[in-house]
């Protein structure tokens, strides 16, 4: 957990900040994971020789236990049952074929970035509602906060799980829609993992909306999620690993929120928890950097930390694009008081 800390004026304009990792399950095929135990391998195996044993038991497709099964995960629950939450709903369309390949895929992920960045000034000078939040940008988190609720409370309605899984998930073996890219991003299924996400993007995103201006913060947030969607497509393919298993969560978008502030705010004083961070927000952000590169290389925990690079990456060049912006104008100004003199 990540605090800012400092004078009250700095506190005020830049808020508090910590960030949670995407939540990732791996697995191998066939169901295997060495990252599970034989409980996992024992469930595996019941669904293979008895698959309506298995359902009669979880229920994960019934009705009547839906209230149970909510209730039960929302929470996080064992490791078991995170992995088959996040893998249960790719028996939906794990037979059906698609056409959106790695090469599409990310065609179709950097227009949309390129979309955004071009296209965001102008939505929100011209378009209703996005032009309310030009004059009322830290709204505009509150927003971003109202649509991450109301997908995470579809998710504990069974019957939604199909249309989820098709474009709230990103799946890395069968995607079935490229907007999966953007929904993802926006989807949580467990309730931990919802309120950490959330609590950082409102503590800290308020604020930094405010000093960005909608616009800009919009772009930074959607450019953030959609390039970790797209580390986390192509991470698995350069290092070859047998890694199908979907992710989801805001933390790609938190992550390059964080960069961007880190750029432009080098200085800032930073507490992990109660801790304070030698050398401020940059260092601590280096550090994250550094701590997600050394989870990809040695794959180590369940976090899909290619997402978090990914959003990081971007977050840097947001905050390089605003820095230079602000130089430019600077020097304008300068130039055009020079004259009267």
């Amino acid at each position: 957990m990540f605090k800012l800390t400092g004078n009250a004026s700095f506190v005020a304009s830049c808020g508090k900040q910590f960030f949670l990792s995407n939540s990732i399950n791996l697995r191998t095929k066939p169901l295997v994971a060495s990252l599970m135990g034989p409980q996992v391998l024992l469930t595996s195996a019941k669904r293979l020789v008895g698959l309506s044993n298995t359902v009669g038991k979880t229920r994960f497709f019934s009705q009547t236990g839906a209230i149970k099964s909510r209730w039960s995960n929302g929470l996080g629950g064992s490791a078991t049952d995170r992995y088959a939450r996040l893998n249960r709903f790719q028996m939906y369309q794990g037979g059906q074929k698609n056409n959106n390949t790695i090469g599409k895929m990310t065609i179709f992920s950097v227009s949309v970035m390129a979309g955004v960045f071009f296209l965001s000034p102008y939505l929100f000078q011209y378009v209703p509602p996005f032009t309310y939040f030009k004059h009322n940008p830290s709204h505009m988190v509150y927003g971003l906060l109202g649509i991450n609720a109301v997908v995470f409370g579809l998710w504990q309605l069974p019957r939604n799980w199909r249309i989820l899984q098709r474009y709230m998930m990103l799946e890395k073996d069968h995607i079935y829609s490229k907007w999966s890219v953007i929904g993802s991003a926006f989807s949580h299924q467990e309730l931990w993992h919802l309120g950490m996400n959330m609590l950082a993007l409102w503590s800290f995103g308020t604020s930094l909306a405010s000093i960005l201006g909608a616009s800009n913060f919009f772009s930074l947030y959607m450019n953030s999620a959609v390039a970790g969607s797209l580390f986390s497509l192509w991470y698995p393919r350069i290092a070859r690993l047998g890694m199908i298993g979907p992710s989801l969560g805001a933390s790609g978008a938190l992550f390059g929120v964080f960069g961007c502030f880190s750029y432009l705010f080098p200085s800032a004083k930073i507490l992990l928890l109660v801790f304070p961070i030698p050398g401020g927000a940059w260092v601590a952000f280096l550090a994250a950097s550094a701590w997600n590169a050394a989870g990809c290389a040695l794959r180590w925990g369940s976090f899909d930390y290619a997402a978090h690079l990914g959003g990081s990456l971007v977050g840097v060049l947001y905050g390089w694009y605003i820095s230079e912006n602000a130089k430019r104008q600077r020097e304008k100004r300068l130039q055009k008081l020079t004259k009267w003199f």
